[in-house]
């Protein structure tokens, strides 16, 4: 369950802080068509709930990632169905490492998260923290601040767990000689190649060969079964928005809201905490500032809160409930710039600098755009609603779609021609493939059920045309045939050669002058690593592949990935020695070790976990 999270918890650390910019940068796309609700339970994990707006949240995230990744790829494959199941498997698996880091006394403070969110360009406008950013994106993406910063923490308290394998890890000397001197090896050999291509060349086939194989293999040449459907597709972008709200409606909605928007204050502080000073140390810091000196500066000389002094006392954003209510209270008191008289609480005597001081104002301008697009998204559900009720109305028993779109105000298509293993656009749904080659649909002619395909995207279809499997005839498929008998005769041709030049290796001749007997290109390969990336690629494997004991030379053969037989000879094997490499290659392989020891630790804690973990879906 938890191996497909475990692999992205690698670089986790830079991936907490690209998370955000990854999700804002596509802030809007699909935000405002989540459905789900924050009060729907979609899983429990130990009694903690996970709503279903997280687990529609966390595939919207998903299917941003994948398709960044792979550029081209059409949106409509992404079902939310099939990448459902691995995202819940992702949720719990981090919900069990939370909630581990936080029963061994893990926690991540106001100040780091704070820290993150004024570093994050995507919350920046020319360079600075813009909170009315913030908090347009952050609700843009179906969050509040809360939530936000709920799941911001979260993240970063898994990546403090995780972190603590690598941190608590070591190597031993004997583990980076086992290392060195398998990552390090270095082996010799030789090899010849004898090309498949010009074999394939000189062989002739004949008219009876072609047709005795065909008369053989006919069953290997059928047409298969084809169909072809008229549909009509229905979903959210074919809703036209254009004047679909008023000025005046989203005036009297900013007005039913503007109550309960998130205003107010909140102020950026830095200290100097002492935990049991005297009036003299008191008094001495205070001089300091009074003579001009850096706060920053006296924070990592002076705090004793090792936590925030080496960012100068920066203890990051508070709305006036972070810390305790005397430190809250002198904060309030001061102007930007301001250092207070010393603050008594419970940790010690604080001297509180108040940085920043961010105030959030709203008023219709900033929030004009957001309730704009809610009021959009709104009138776009009611109208998909209404449409699909239509749709199943119209078209149960409908003698045609062409009908139905007309009425419907939507727009019959007709498909190509597809098997049941699907083709591009809408014949790659299985819902699609499913229905359109049912016993209603292929045989009785009756219109499809609506179909959902996920992304609030449904369709309904109907057997335009349909072309029966059938024996393709030896005119349609000569060529396959001749390529397909020349290559079996190639291949045959080829082991038999190979086979002697084998042979002839395996008697005492060299690589070198067998080949240049049958005019063949050879090559000698000395002290190369599992690294070296200037040799063939596909030899190097094979090599590497052969057993490093043997006493004499190893004579193999291998057919590369184009079909071409190789004849191999490694001579020599040298196992790699720690004692040889730098300084860094030595830090390198400690880190592998590292890593391997600590995927495998974690691995065996994640196991724990689920197999104690109580799981309700």
């Amino acid at each position: 369950m938890l191996e497909s999270f475990r692999d992205n918890m690698k670089g986790i650390a830079f991936a907490i802080v690209i998370l955000i910019a990854i999700v804002f940068a596509f802030s809007g796309i699909g935000s405002l068509s989540i459905s789900g609700s924050a009060s729907d339970t979609a899983v429990k994990v130990n009694g903690e709930r996970v709503s279903e707006l997280e687990v529609l949240q966390a595939i919207n995230s998903e299917k941003e990632r994948i398709l960044s990744e792979n550029e081209g790829l059409d949106p409509a494959l992404l079902e939310d169905d099939l990448i459902r199941p691995q995202v819940v498997e992702q949720i719990i698996g981090r919900k069990l490492l939370s909630q581990e880091a936080i029963s061994g006394g893990m926690v991540i403070s106001s100040r780091s998260t704070g820290k993150l969110l004024l570093d994050t360009p995507s919350f920046q406008t020319d360079g600075q923290f813009d909170q009315d950013l913030y908090l347009y994106r952050v609700r843009n993406m179906g969050y509040t601040s809360a939530t936000f910063l709920e799941m911001l923490k979260e993240n970063l308290l898994v990546e403090q767990f995780v972190r603590g394998f690598v941190a608590s890890g070591f190597t031993t000397s004997n583990e980076l000689d086992l290392l060195a001197n398998v990552i390090e090896q270095q082996r010799d050999y030789y090899y010849l190649t004898l090309p498949l291509q010009p074999v394939k060349d000189t062989i002739k086939v004949s008219d009876q060969q072609v047709e005795s194989y065909y008369e053989e293999n006919k069953a290997a040449y059928q047409a298969q079964e084809q169909v072809a459907v008229d549909f009509i597709e229905l979903n959210p972008a074919q809703f036209d928005d254009a004047g679909a709200v008023t000025e005046e409606q989203v005036k009297a909605r900013f007005d039913e809201q503007v109550q309960s928007l998130e205003s107010g204050v909140s102020l950026q502080a830095a200290h100097i905490l002492l935990s049991d000073p005297d009036q003299a140390l008191i008094g001495e810091i205070q001089a300091k500032l009074a003579a001009g000196e850096d706060f920053a500066s006296l924070a990592k000389q002076y705090s004793e809160d090792v936590g925030s002094a080496d960012f100068g006392g920066d203890l990051g954003f508070t709305a006036g409930d972070t810390f305790p209510e005397s430190f809250e209270t002198a904060l309030a008191a001061l102007e930007v710039g301001q250092v207070s008289a010393p603050v008594q609480t419970d940790s010690g005597t604080h001297l509180i600098k108040l940085v920043d001081k961010q105030e959030t104002v709203i008023d219709f301008s900033t929030e004009r755009a957001r309730i704009e697009q809610e009021l959009v998204a709104e009138l776009r559900d009611e109208w998909l609603v209404e449409k699909l009720a239509n749709l199943k109305e119209l078209s149960f028993n409908a003698e045609s779609l062409s009908e139905v779109a007309e009425d419907l105000e939507l727009t019959a298509q007709v498909s190509e021609s597809f098997t049941r293993s699907g083709a591009a656009g809408i014949a790659a749904y299985p819902a699609v493939l499913k229905a359109a080659f049912s016993s209603e649909v292929l045989n009785d002619k009756y219109a499809s059920e609506v179909l959902e395909l996920g992304d609030d995207r449904y369709v309904v279809l109907k057997l335009n045309k349909s072309i029966p499997a059938r024996q393709k005839e030896l005119s349609e498929v000569k060529n396959a045939v001749v390529a397909t008998i020349k290559a079996d005769l190639a291949k045959a041709e080829l082991a038999e050669q190979g086979g002697s030049l084998v042979a002839r290796v395996e008697a005492g001749e060299s690589v070198e002058d067998v080949a240049k007997s049958q005019g063949l290109d050879w090559q000698v390969v000395m002290d190369a690593k599992r690294s070296t990336s200037d040799v063939n690629a596909d030899v190097k494997r094979f090599v590497f592949q052969l057993p490093a004991t043997a006493s004499e030379d190893v004579i193999e053969s291998f057919y590369t990935r184009t079909g071409d037989f190789v004849v191999v000879v490694m001579t020599e094997v040298t196992p790699g020695d720690s004692s040889k490499l730098s300084a860094e290659q030595k830090n390198s392989l400690l880190y592998a070790g590292l890593s391997v020891k600590s995927s495998r630790e974690l691995q065996a804690v994640e196991a724990r976990l689920l197999a104690d973990a109580k799981i309700v879906r």
